[in-house]
């Protein structure tokens, strides 16, 4: 559901809409605002910027209260895009991406749209938030050797967000020695009537189970040395077996007692209850990029 939407027309040339698809973000995570124009003008539309260089869509981030951020360095540029009469065009664009917002706060954003010679048309401004989130879960650990940064430490932390969906659940993964960070890993929504477990393996490498209905089980591991990240769907291995519990071994072996792993889209179907050993990774992995943040 969009939280904030404003249209305009400008001139009968251009219809264009900025929205959130929610207005309250974790510090760190991609803030996507959407914005759509459509082409009113009856013919051909070009959409390439300014003489002087300026793209043809720029957005704009102010802080409702305080220092507004600084726009970064490095931000993505939005390249020109051509309009045939009548079509609509859509871009999500991280706000995050594009100004540090590592502080807490409320923001306003406002596009200015450039279209022809020297007409720029300023969208009345939309809001948003950014959030701590509430911290259930901390851990600073050391990168085993053999592996990238060996030696040094690294922090977990697990973080629950509300918003006016529910409550989301998040990862986070630093070095605070260095002054990096990765960004917030989603790791779904969480029911808060069942607490988040959290292991560490041998390799020190963070795995959390966490419940996302009465019976629908969220495994997620982010490896320590190189911030990987996969998650796999689990459920209880019969109605009466419990929740389905991470366990440690002897040696840091993780298993997973009292549950079977399944496809989402097979969440109901019979399979062999055998016990599921965290020694193989959970599939779908990806190699985020850390960021520095001040």
């Amino acid at each position: 559901m969009v939280l904030c939407l404003f249209c305009f027309q400008a001139q009968a040339q251009l219809n264009v809409s900025l929205s959130f698809a929610h207005s309250n973000f974790l510090v760190d995570e991609a803030a996507l605002v959407t914005l759509k124009v459509t082409n009113l003008s009856g013919h051909e539309l070009v959409l390439e910027g300014t003489k002087d260089g300026g793209a043809w869509c720029q957005i704009d981030v102010t802080a409702v209260q305080g220092a507004s951020p600084s726009k970064l360095t490095n931000s993505p540029t939005i390249v020109p895009v051509f309009l045939n009469s009548g079509e609509t065009i859509s871009r999500s664009i991280d706000v995050n991406a594009l100004y540090s917002l590592s502080n807490p706060g409320q923001y306003r954003v406002r596009a200015r749209i450039n279209y022809g010679a020297s007409t720029q048309f300023v969208t009345p401004p939309v809001y948003f938030a950014m959030e701590l989130g509430k911290t259930i879960w901390t851990m600073t650990v050391g990168v085993p050797d053999g592996r990238e940064g060996s030696g040094n430490a690294r922090t977990f932390s697990v973080v629950s967000h509300q918003r006016k969906e529910g409550v989301f659940l998040f990862a986070r993964l630093e070095d605070k020695d260095s002054g990096w960070r990765f960004p917030p890993y989603s790791l779904g929504r969480v029911l808060t009537a069942m607490e988040p477990q959290t292991q560490l393996d041998r390799e020190n490498n963070l795995y959390v189970l966490h419940a996302t209905s009465e019976d629908s089980y969220i495994l997620s591991q982010i490896d320590v040395a190189n911030g990987r990240f996969g998650q796999a769907l689990y459920r209880s291995k019969t109605p009466r077996a419990g929740r389905p519990r991470l366990e440690s071994q002897p040696g840091g072996r993780l298993v997973i007692a009292g549950g079977i792993r399944v496809s989402e889209s097979e969440l109901a179907a019979q399979k062999s209850p055998t016990r599921a050993r965290l020694s193989e990774r959970p599939e779908g992995f990806a190699a985020p990029s850390p960021t520095r943040r001040p």
